[in-house]
């Protein structure tokens, strides 16, 4: 997904002054995101969850207007509150004296400063609201951030700790949040004027879905779902991006004619 992201944004954005610092920070992004997953220390995951957020804010400020300021700072404070949440956990389990693979000793409030921590990063109800807004960035970099980055890092944490997150107590919990976020944002779809919000709100509601099953207990299956859905919402995201592109940046999908060109 990322090969064929970094190929896109040569031909989207490659009339850009700045081209090259949004392929600095996209490497950066990419990087983060790879670092987070293969991490096994508290250390690096902590370097690699901020490197994520930081890399993030500073590609959806990319065009720098007020669309984008608003979007990059509605994204940035709402996984700040997620940061938080993860820096007490890891606090917490270091004060206490814990290793790194000894979560299952931990007590439902430690579990549920987890789940909060994916919830924010993985914009389930109710902080959704980071994820449509992010679409201020360019097309390549929702193509990344909205099908296999930033927007499923809080669910690969919670199958890194699901013998943690998993317990009886909270397995409804994340089942019902899980619910809610996939009735909302399909709710909020059948109203939304924006072509590329449309197909954020479909990453929510796919997101909201490997909660669900991830909330039923079946973490492979959520994973495969998950992989599955990067690699059909990343080429969405580009076909949509491709689409505007030719339009000359039109994105209002009530614009379109049947033929897919703009009315005269």
């Amino acid at each position: 997904v990322t090969f064929s992201v970094l190929i896109f944004s040569t031909y989207y954005l490659n009339s850009e002054l700045n081209f090259n610092y949004y392929y600095f920070v996209l490497l950066i992004f990419v990087g983060s995101m790879f670092s987070l997953n293969f991490s096994n220390s508290i250390f690096t995951m902590l370097l690699s969850w901020d490197l994520l957020g930081i890399s993030s804010f500073f590609l959806v400020l990319f065009y720098n207007n007020w669309d984008s300021c608003s979007g990059a700072m509605n994204t940035a404070l709402t996984n700040r509150l997620g940061d938080y949440f993860m820096f007490v956990f890891f606090g917490l389990s270091v004060f206490s004296g814990y290793y790194f693979l000894s979560f299952s000793m931990f007590s439902s409030y430690m579990s549920l400063l987890l789940l909060l921590t994916a919830f924010t990063k993985s914009a389930q109800f109710p902080f959704s609201s980071w994820l449509p807004k992010a679409m201020s960035a360019p097309t390549p970099v929702s193509s990344l951030v909205h099908s296999s980055t930033l927007v499923t890092a809080g669910l690969i944490l919670l199958m890194n700790f699901n013998n943690l997150v998993l317990q009886k107590s909270f397995i409804s919990f994340v089942l019902i949040i899980g619910l809610f976020t996939m009735f909302f944002s399909s709710l909020a779809s059948l109203v939304e004027e924006d072509l590329k919000k449309v197909v954020a709100l479909s990453t929510l509601s796919q997101m909201g879905f490997s909660m669900v099953t991830l909330g039923l207990g079946l973490s492979f299956i959520s994973f495969i779902h998950l992989v599955s859905h990067a690699l059909f919402k990343s080429c969405l995201f580009m076909q949509v991006g491709y689409i505007i592109h030719c339009s000359f940046g039109q994105q209002d999908g009530r614009n379109y004619s049947n033929n897919g060109n703009l009315p005269n």
